[in-house]
């Protein structure tokens, strides 16, 4: 992606001059009134130091117009275009900035309309051409067709008269202007759709449990502060501090199971995933800020299935896509399936990756050593808090009944040992590496073994002394790393020796 700025570089266009296209004009409602609320905090700051001002001269309320003013500035200065294998950008009064990207390197589209867009019928339109926040274009706002229409055109070339939807203006095509030879549009496969029951699944996942966990915390500050000054409240406080610990205890997990199904609902309601007949991958999701996202087919270096302790036990997984070019910033754009039965994700992802072997085939296990590591890890932490335990009780007296947990703790930590190990695996397909590991948060990934870009073998100070190594895949897309752990150091040269045969004299 290119950027130029220069004062009065090029001549500003029309709208139908060289194909420069302009945003949409509601756009200047959006705008003034998103800035508006940008600064309203300011604006109120201000209003309530001059409260007490005898001043009848309210001058801060000339900034309004001003803001107005800002937002009709933008759009008239916004135009953008596809030419010569690239599209364009440029914004700017005094000084005009142009940005350019090639068509060869967008990577990933998003339409992201939030609820006073959807009123408009507009979207932000976000164009991705690498990893980073930075490389992309945004304009925002186009109308909900023209950014489709805009889509087709960046991700597969599509002539737009052959969209057959609606000109990027807003002014529908005629039917004349469609050629009478153009293929009949074809309806994109539905690989799955939401189920609301899937909704059950919300609070069984780590994320969901502590993003709610947050907002059960600030919100307990918050009502802490304000029962001081409000019977009702004061009360209700005092109430629950009645209640038996098992009690809150309930209490607690019913309020932070009901914010992570509210989370769910917020991000996933509507979730749809489709595919068209280039392959490129489209999801559709969001109850209020309606989110659609289209990844390239050809941008796809494999997907990664993920197992929380919470959906295993549930029999439910979920299903994340390895991709160059998703903006980092916007959570939840590699999603191809929110929380669901495992009986609906690994078909899905034997859509997407046709190889039983690598999604949900047998690993190869990574010996004794590994098993060894994983015991240590989990028993030596628990070791340390049961000996706390003895200590507290000896020297300051703490009830006894604490220690209870002392075997609870060491039988824990076997469990997790245990299961931390038989998580651990590798397998290599003749198009995948897979690697999987984790407990509490297991994931399985199946990478391109054409997207492996190089190769390190790490050893830590411990994995030295017991022979075994992490093998690290690295790559373009996703976290851009991917590791095989703890696995025994001849393995790990055979697997980087099978997979990338032209890399492994390197490591000789």
């Amino acid at each position: 992606m290119n950027e130029e700025s220069a004062p009065g570089e090029l001549r500003e266009p029309a709208d139908d001059t060289d194909g420069w296209r302009r945003l949409d004009a509601r756009m200047l409602l959006v705008h003034p009134l998103e800035t508006l609320i940008r600064f309203l905090p300011a604006l109120l700051a201000l209003v309530i130091f001059r409260a007490g001002s005898d001043e009848n001269d309210r001058w801060e309320l000339y900034a309004v117009p001003l803001i107005v003013a800002f937002g009709v500035l933008r759009w008239v200065t916004t135009r953008y275009r596809i030419t010569a294998g690239q599209i364009e950008l440029r914004r700017g009064l005094f000084t005009k900035q142009t940005t350019t990207a090639r068509l060869d390197k967008v990577r990933t589209i998003d339409l992201t309309a939030q609820v006073h867009h959807r009123l408009l019928g507009l979207a932000k339109v976000e164009i991705s051409t690498a990893g980073g926040g930075h490389d992309r274009l945004v304009l925002d706002s186009l109308s909900v067709d023209a950014g489709r229409r805009l889509r087709a055109e960046l991700l597969h070339r599509v002539d737009p008269a052959v969209t057959g939807l609606p000109a990027p203006t807003g002014a529908p095509v005629p039917a004349d202007a469609v050629p009478g030879d153009a293929p009949p549009p074809v309806d994109d496969e539905v690989l799955v759709r939401l189920d609301p029951s899937w909704i059950r699944y919300a609070p069984l996942t780590v994320t969901g449990l502590a993003s709610a966990a947050a907002i059960v915390g600030f919100a307990s500050q918050g009502f802490s502060r304000f029962s001081q000054e409000r019977s009702v409240f004061r009360d209700g406080a005092s109430f629950v501090s009645r209640l038996s610990w098992w009690l809150d205890v309930l209490l607690l997990l019913g309020v932070v199971s009901l914010l992570a199904v509210g989370a769910y609902v917020l991000t996933f309601w509507g979730f749809r995933l489709t595919r068209n007949r280039l392959g490129t991958l489209h999801t559709r999701r969001g109850l209020l800020t309606n989110r659609e996202t289209s990844i390239d087919a050809a941008r796809v270096r494999g997907i990664r299935l993920d197992e929380p302790l919470g959906l295993r036990l549930a029999g439910a997984r979920r299903l994340k896509v390895v991709t160059s070019g998703l903006l980092r910033e916007q959570g939840g754009s590699d999603w191809l399936c929110p929380p669901a039965p495992a009986g609906v994700v690994t078909p899905l992802a034997l859509r997407i990756r046709p190889d039983e072997a690598a999604v949900s085939g047998p690993l190869t296990p990574h010996g004794p050593a590994a098993r060894r590591r994983r015991m240590t890890r989990a028993l030596v932490p628990a070791t340390l808090v049961a000996a706390g335990l003895v200590v507290a009780r000896v020297l300051w007296d703490w009830h006894g009944s604490l220690l209870v947990l002392v075997p609870m703790l060491f039988v824990g930590a076997v469990a997790l040992g245990r299961d931390r190990y038989g998580a651990l695996g590798h397998t290599v397909t003749p198009d995948h590496l897979v690697s999987r590991h984790g407990s509490l948060d297991r994931q399985r990934v199946v990478l391109d073994r054409d997207g492996i870009i190089g190769w390190k073998v790490e050893q830590s100070f411990f994995q030295r002394r017991v022979g075994v190594a992490t093998l690290v895949a690295t790559t373009a897309a996703g976290a851009q790393h991917y590791d095989v752990v703890d696995v025994p150091v001849e393995m790990a040269y055979a697997v980087l020796a099978r997979v990338s045969p032209e890399l492994s004299a390197e490591f000789s």
